[in-house]
């Protein structure tokens, strides 16, 4: 692999490093050094000039949709007043006509478009209930094809009929056990919200699924969940899971809104991932995660979107604005985040030497003065949406200057429109 250096980029990772002209050495898809410019003034090889433009790492969607991707511009056919209606008229029907090029091409879509907003990450949460068996492994092609990393996992449900369960439950332990080595991709097992898991599905979940594997569910996103949950006799969501032993601290819980006194106590004392995806709450009109709370989290577009630092400026707006805690959102969006990367790809977030070289150059100059106390506020107001001029994982180059290298994406778009028009009759019909 070829040996070459950024140079002249203003370089942070947003914890140790940052550096007004900064370079960064890449070997063999590791980060081999990073050091002022005038440091490497005698470097030996290709060198790519950013000319001042922000470089920080690659980027994590903590919660992701990929299926969503095509669905743009569907109508819901039903009612949309209560949050269950609004599955039962859109989303549920969407999931039930996908087939295998429809579930290809949404994904890929979807990465190309998260790559140009300068993700190397995703954690993806699929549903796709009338085409179950092999559909993470479509997934798993998109990824290996694009070079971005992830976690992939299927949405077992009950709400099709408890027979149906154990092909879910299937697929997410088989794609799990064969991907356990991979250093590019990791299996969870997936679970939709507590209202569709019944106490059987719990049952066959605690004695079927690996010790070791964690879970990705939606939890607590709206009160019905939460009601469903004590309606059973639990205390909360997240104590349910914990009953039947079903949460770690590598679990990830996306949207933690809906949550009991109990259910924070077991936050505190199990410290799962939390995913808080702003713009999908306000869509829905759900509510939002109690950052008072829970302080340690990270965000996701539960398929909003595959624009993080849009996200992260939407979580600003629709939080506390002008009178929100830079540090804090400093730690959400850099400290938090490598510290939950870690846990399924050791090596990769920050900028050390020997890290994986998952590295993005936003198409953003900083005019004003820069350091890492401000840098929130640059991403904010300065980028504020994911521009990128360069994404980069494990060294490879894989989008520049406005085109993905790893597919012809003029291509892509005239088969996608072709699928999306049989995906959207299939929906209507």
């Amino acid at each position: 692999m070829e040996r070459f250096a950024l140079v002249h980029g203003v370089v942070t990772d947003g914890i140790n490093v940052f550096l007004e002209d900064g370079a960064i050495i890449v070997k063999d898809g590791k980060i081999e050094k990073v050091a002022p410019t005038y440091e490497i003034r005698s470097f030996v090889g290709n060198t790519l000039d950013v000319k001042g433009r922000l470089v920080i790492p690659g980027l994590l969607n903590a919660h992701h949709h990929l299926y969503s991707t095509l669905a743009v511009g569907l109508s819901p056919v039903g009612d949309v007043n209560n949050f269950v209606n609004i599955l039962e008229s859109l989303w549920w029907r969407l999931d039930k006509v996908l087939d295998e090029e429809s579930i290809y091409y949404s994904a890929l879509l979807g990465v190309i478009d998260a790559v140009k907003h300068g993700t190397t990450m995703i954690f993806d949460h699929h549903a796709s209930m009338n085409f179950v068996k092999g559909s993470l492994s479509i997934l798993k092609e998109v990824f290996k094809q694009s070079g971005i990393k992830g976690t992939l996992c299927f949405e077992t449900s009950a709400r099709n009929g408890e027979e149906k369960v154990e092909e879910h439950i299937r697929e997410n332990i088989e794609f799990y056990e064969m991907h356990r080595s991979s250093d590019t991709l990791k299996g969870m097992m997936g679970l939709h919200a507590n209202l569709t898991l019944t106490e059987k599905t719990l049952r066959r979940l605690q004695e079927e699924k690996p010790k070791d594997m964690p879970v990705h569910i939606h939890c607590g996103e709206d009160g019905s969940d939460m009601e469903y949950a004590k309606s059973l006799g639990y205390k909360g969501v997240i104590h349910r899971l914990v009953e039947h032993d079903l949460l770690t601290k590598d679990s990830i819980l996306a949207h933690a809104i809906y949550l009991t006194e109990e259910d924070y106590r077991l936050i505190k004392e199990i410290k799962p991932i939390i995913v808080a995806n702003p713009e999908s709450n306000a869509n829905n009109q759900v509510g939002r995660l109690d950052r008072e709370k829970i302080k340690e989290y990270v965000l996701g577009t539960d398929g909003m979107s595959s624009d993080m630092i849009a996200t992260l400026r939407s979580h600003y707006l629709l939080g506390k604005g002008i009178r929100e805690d830079f540090e804090a959102l400093k730690k959400v969006f850099f400290d938090y985040r490598y510290k939950i990367q870690k846990y399924f790809f050791p090596d990769t977030g920050e900028f050390k030497e020997g890290y994986r070289a998952d590295i993005i150059v936003l198409d953003y100059v900083p005019v004003t003065p820069i350091n890492k106390d401000n840098i929130i506020g640059h991403l904010i107001f300065g980028v504020k949406e994911g521009r990128v001029f360069i994404t980069m994982s494990d060294g490879e180059i894989i989008y520049k200057d406005g085109r993905v290298t790893f597919v012809d994406e003029g291509e892509v778009v005239k088969k996608a429109k072709i699928i999306a028009k049989k995906l959207h009759e299939r929906y209507y019909g």
